[in-house]
């Protein structure tokens, strides 16, 4: 597996959608790539901190409008991938 395939499986495998195979695959080359295993490392962070603020019981307006920009990037990225 080369870099631009583990990459376009990095969302699939951070939410758990990716197949085990898959899944496995990116897992070895992350092993011994450093470059995609800190853009790994990175974007799983960053999505375990937005899991996190958006499941706290204290939802402030920023946050709120974040949500609101995060679900509607995420549906473009869906609807661009169908076309």
């Amino acid at each position: 597996m080369n870099c631009q395939e583990a990459l376009s499986l990095l969302y699939d495998i951070i939410d758990k959608e990716a197949s085990d195979i898959d899944a496995k695959e990116v897992e070895e080359h992350i092993e011994v790539c450093r470059n995609c295993s800190d853009i790994f490392r990175i974007e799983t962070s960053i999505h375990e901190f937005l899991k996190l603020k958006l499941q706290s019981n204290q939802p402030t307006t920023k946050l709120e409008a974040l949500k609101k920009r995060v679900l509607y990037n995420l549906d473009e990225i869906d609807c661009n991938e169908v076309e």
